[in-house]
């Protein structure tokens, strides 16, 4: 992940001081029999620090729990969406590589 940020209203903005994160994406085009596919493997890690009203008056668990969650679900929507855009520039790139060659 090159960069990551919130932006918005100075509220959501201050946030950066209290968020990291990290983004590993591994991609392979993989064959079975005649079946071609990508095999997709990402992994992200987002830290960030608990420090308002009133998340701070809560155990850590009650907010990481839902938090991995809507997180896992966000990751799971947009994961196929990424792919799909992968598939969409290769195609691209294959026609405009053919016209190139004729």
């Amino acid at each position: 992940m090159l960069s990551c940020k919130f932006e918005g209203s100075k509220m959501m903005e201050r946030q950066n001081k209290h968020f990291s994160a990290f983004m590993r994406n591994n991609i392979k085009w993989e064959s079975f029999g005649s079946e071609q596919f990508l095999n997709v493997d990402v992994k992200l890690n987002l830290v960030l620090e608990i420090y308002t009203r009133p998340f701070t008056l809560l155990p850590v668990s009650a907010v990481e729990g839902p938090g991995n969650k809507v997180m896992q679900t966000l990751l799971d929507r947009l994961v196929p969406l990424l792919i799909q855009q992968l598939m969409h520039d290769y195609e691209e790139w294959i026609r405009q590589q053919r016209k190139r060659l004729q």
